[in-house]
């Protein structure tokens, strides 16, 4: 069993730490918002988490797995927010540009309310289907010997997302650290534009797969 569990912890940490649509979302808010809308949008992501691995538990990922015009349906919903997401960011990054640049090095106020921040992270993570089809394709690769199949899942799911909660943890403990950097105008404009860059991009790639 505790081979098992090394296995799905590796494989976990390498989902939940390759860079995605809800880390490109939460880069973008803490610099927008600072380390509150950071933690907000994580809160929002790690509560779309616990809902879709409670739904992969309960056996109704797989549901929308088979039905596939749900599933598609989906995905389109989930590729039009990403690329609303992204237009939204690049929109503000044009608008920017036409601010004076003094002083430089000045820390803007954080303009991102923590509830707007928190549904953005909600529904980043529940409207993508690929995070979905993860717990479907991931907790069956894994056989914890002697623990009935529900009780196999339920162990992975609240391991899952107790990995997922420490990582968010640990990168809003380091982003706090940084804030006043996070704020620089400069900063701000750069990340703004490279996550907005990258929820494009996520959202087209997200629209097109079959």
């Amino acid at each position: 069993m505790s081979g098992q569990l090394l296995a799905f912890i590796g494989a976990s940490l390498a989902v939940i730490i390759v860079p995605g649509p809800d880390l490109a979302l939460l880069l973008r808010n803490a610099a927008v918002g600072g380390r509150p809308a950071a933690a907000a949008t994580a809160g929002g992501i790690m509560t779309g988490n616990t809902i879709l691995a409670t739904a992969a538990v309960a056996g109704l990922t797989a549901l929308l797995r088979a039905a596939g015009p749900l599933y598609d349906a989906l995905r389109l919903i989930g590729a039009g927010y990403l690329i609303y997401l992204g237009v939204r960011a690049l929109i503000s990054l044009a608008r920017r540009r036409g601010q004076p640049r003094n002083p430089e090095e000045a820390p803007a106020l954080p303009h991102l309310p923590a509830a707007q921040a928190f549904r953005q992270g909600l529904l980043s993570n529940l409207l993508n289907p690929k995070v979905a089809a993860f717990y479907l394709a991931l907790f069956p690769q894994f056989a914890l010997p002697g623990m009935p199949t529900l009780a196999q899942h339920s162990l992975l799911a609240g391991l899952f997302c107790l990995l997922s909660l420490t990582w968010y943890v640990v990168l809003i403990a380091v982003l706090g650290r940084v804030q006043a950097w996070l704020q620089r105008r400069r900063v701000q404009r750069t990340i703004t534009g490279i996550s907005g860059a990258a929820l494009l991009s996520l959202g087209a790639g997200l629209a097109v797969q079959s």
